[in-house]
């Protein structure tokens, strides 16, 4: 093990449930009522990609994606609450400790993500950010995973991502990497694909000293 990649919402900030409340207030105005669940099992596919899905799946025109996307970027922004998870200061203290190189993989933009961790003070704790904005394809593509490896110069068989949704998992798995995922936003049954599933960032760090 040489590398810990993580998500970014869900894992390092508590964002989910902002987000959640975004999309639901923006198809709200459509009359479409959205359970948490029916975002959570698609985090990571990135933004644009969630309004198609959406528009899809409510039968709207798709002409409507960009109206969707706005609305909900308005509402989160009304809303958003910067807060990081416990314990993440810990674990991201114990990755510098071994001296592993540690990267944030996400479907969120850049800029979001930026602003959070230089909030939070976090911009120098990663080697690499890789955001929707810098792929081709966002989870469960593997390409995310496999952008970082290749950025700090880690064969993906020594990277351990840490994941909090379903095609984020997929797409640690696919890029050939071990995932311990955390039960942030999902129940442990949606997490199955993981080779570990841990209740906090607490427990993370326990399953990587064990790893390592």
């Amino acid at each position: 093990m040489k590398a810990i990649l993580l998500d970014f919402d869900g894992v390092v900030i508590r964002s989910m449930e902002d987000h959640y409340e975004g999309w639901r207030r923006a198809l709200e105005e459509y009359g479409i009522e959205m359970s948490p669940e029916e975002l959570y099992v698609l985090e990571g596919a990135g933004l644009e990609e969630l309004a198609v899905q959406f528009t899809r799946k409510y039968n709207l025109p798709a002409e409507e994606k960009f109206n969707i996307l706005q609305k909900k970027r308005l509402y989160y922004d009304q809303i958003k609450k910067l807060e990081y998870y416990p314990h993440l200061i810990e674990l991201l203290d114990w990755i510098r400790e071994k001296n592993l190189k540690s990267g944030l993989v996400t479907g969120g933009d850049r800029e979001r993500v930026v602003e959070a961790l230089e909030n939070f003070g976090l911009q120098d704790r990663f080697d690499v950010i890789i955001t929707a904005d810098d792929v081709f394809q966002t989870k469960p593509s593997p390409e995310p995973y496999l952008k970082a490896a290749k950025a700090i110069e880690v064969e993906p068989g020594e990277c351990v991502a840490i994941e909090n949704a379903p095609l984020g998992i997929l797409s640690a798995r696919n890029a050939g990497m071990r995932c311990i995922a955390v039960a942030t936003t999902l129940s442990p049954m949606y997490l199955k694909a993981a080779d570990v599933v841990a209740d906090n960032l607490e427990e993370v760090l326990k399953s990587l000293k064990k790893m390592y």
